[in-house]
């Protein structure tokens, strides 16, 4: 196995310490891991695998990228690399969403406290659709748990020069063909894991031969946004009807559908940037409720 190491540029202002803390405690483990801002995890790149690590750069204003894998893997390095600045959004100019923000009486404590956000997205789109399917109607840690048995009991071995990445997250085609009470026995509900089944399937087909992610059943607007926003890296996707976007915008009591529709409505003068506010809007819950910019 042999190592490659590249240099990831970005516009400054850069919030890497808050991305590694989003992608923390959502790290799968065996799959990915966190650890003082340094971010690793396993690859699949078409018929070969290999270790992806990414922390701070020597130079100014950069990342360092370091790929461990056989010769097969090392050969994608220029596509790793420019998925890996997608998945890290490095290609983002802050400044027009910070223009933005800056009028915005929600917006504006929020990026003038985190003004280098950036949107984390997905190093496999199925791998996310997976995670969103499980993340549907609990907390994070939750879903962090359901992803984790799936791996464990589905996954695959890998072996890597580190102790924390050993496991390479199943193929849809692989999952496609489990009947749908293995899939609910890592925990889920029986509808649940129709919707991962019927997911997976959809995924195996050719682009041009699938319907609308919205149309397969147990897909709603919600799964559908996160996708685009995490998965597709949508800078401009919205899950209006996200329980933790209503409570920091201090939408309560309003049921459901009239929730979602005026969150929707206060994301219109976010566009196209609203996925940033997304970020914003949840980072901002861990504030103390004490300080005065938690309430934005």
């Amino acid at each position: 196995m042999d190592t490659r190491v590249e240099t990831l540029l970005f516009r400054p202002p850069f919030d890497w310490g808050g991305l590694t803390e989003f992608f923390g405690p959502r790290a799968i483990p065996g799959v990915e891991m966190v650890h003082h801002h340094v971010l690793r995890r396993s690859l699949r790149w078409n018929d070969s695998a290999g270790l992806v690590e990414v922390q701070a750069g020597i130079l100014e204003n950069s990342l360092e990228l370091r790929l461990t894998g056989p010769a097969t893997f090392l050969d994608a390095t220029s596509q790793i690399s420019a998925l890996a600045s997608r998945v890290l959004d490095l290609d983002s100019d802050p400044l027009p969403m910070q223009r933005c923000f800056a009028a915005d009486l929600v917006l504006a404590p929020l990026i003038l406290r985190w003004p280098g956000v950036r949107l984390p997205g997905a190093w496999d789109r199925f791998e996310m659709g997976v995670r969103a399917i499980l993340g549907q109607q609990v907390s994070v840690k939750a879903a962090h748990t359901f992803a984790a048995r799936l791996v464990e009991k589905f996954g695959h071995n890998f072996t890597s020069t580190s102790s924390g990445v050993t496991k390479l997250f199943p193929l849809a085609a692989e999952l496609a063909l489990l009947p749908i009470q293995e899939l609910a026995s890592i925990g889920i509900p029986q509808k649940r894991a129709e919707t991962l089944h019927h997911f997976a399937v959809w995924c195996t087909h050719p682009h041009d031969h699938r319907p609308h992610l919205i149309e397969l059943p147990g897909i709603g607007p919600w799964t559908e946004n996160y996708l685009r926003m995490r998965g597709d890296s949508d800078r401009d996707a919205f899950p209006a009807g996200d329980l933790g976007i209503q409570k920091a915008l201090g939408i309560q009591g309003l049921g459901p559908t009239k929730a979602s529709r005026e969150a929707e409505s206060k994301s219109a003068a976010w566009r196209p940037w609203r996925a940033y506010a997304v970020m914003l809007l949840w980072r901002s819950l861990s504030l103390p409720q004490a300080d005065p910019k938690a309430k934005a």
